[in-house]
């Protein structure tokens, strides 16, 4: 049984290490269950994670509940980790881990990993986006070019917002000519398909809403969107410091 870390993960691999330490601070901070597979896949350990010691390069977790499992681990130069917070499956690997004592019990110590994956439920998950970075989509219909915001954005498509409708907008209502800037990004051309249309209130104004699907998209212009997604991720982030 192999570990299944491979190229086809690769769209959603991270490697930039401020990224890696937030995501492992926040399977630490909310205690997330971690299972660790080794001796390909034949043994597991079910941890949690205690500590990032970034002056150290070093992941911290806690120690197993069964000694002679413990023993084999500590022998073991792959092992693979999975959590699922939200239902979202975190996962990646570290080389041979030694046996150290944190906070006066026993634990492991394993050097931080250099790539880290999160496999969203692509087609679902939607980021919404802050006012500062919305980009502009132009949907063009029998010559007429509308501008909306871009309120959030996927892999599966985007919530469109704008004052008022120039065209019909329906349900299932397909438009052919659509342009989305990513400043700094490119553009991503592509086809839509209205899936919600209604009205929502801001403050005394009443604005036009779509959800929109993406009918198809190249695995070049994924990479597009998801790219532009992790920017706005880690700009986020850093905010927050």
């Amino acid at each position: 049984m192999s570990l299944p870390i491979d190229e086809s993960v690769e769209s959603f691999t991270i490697t930039f290490r401020r990224e890696i330490i937030f995501y492992l601070r926040q399977l630490i901070n909310d205690k997330d269950p971690v299972s660790v597979s080794f001796s390909e896949g034949q043994d597991t350990i079910l941890t949690i994670l205690l500590d990032v010691n970034e002056e150290k390069d070093l992941l911290y977790f806690d120690w197993g509940s069964t000694e002679e499992v413990n023993k084999r681990f500590l022998q073991s130069d792959r092992n693979f980790f999975v959590a699922m917070p939200g239902g979202v499956r975190n996962q990646f690997l570290c080389g041979r881990p030694q046996a150290v004592t944190y906070e006066g019990r026993p634990a492991f110590a394993v050097k931080l990993p250099e790539k880290y994956v999160r496999l969203q439920r692509r087609e679902f998950f939607r980021l919404v986006l802050p006012m500062t970075q919305r980009p502009t989509c132009f949907v063009t219909v029998d010559g007429k070019t509308m501008e909306f915001s871009t309120i959030d954005i996927g892999i599966g498509g985007v919530g469109l917002e704008a004052a008022e409708l120039l065209f019909p907008c329906e349900l299932g209502t397909e438009f052919s000519d659509v342009r989305i800037e990513f400043k700094g990004f490119g553009e991503l051309r592509t086809p839509l398909i209205v899936r919600y249309a209604g009205d929502i209130t801001k403050g005394t104004k009443q604005v036009k809403r779509l959800g929109c699907h993406f009918t198809r998209l190249s695995a070049a212009q994924e990479n597009l969107v998801q790219k532009f997604m992790a920017h706005i991720q880690r700009e986020e982030r850093a905010k927050l410091g």
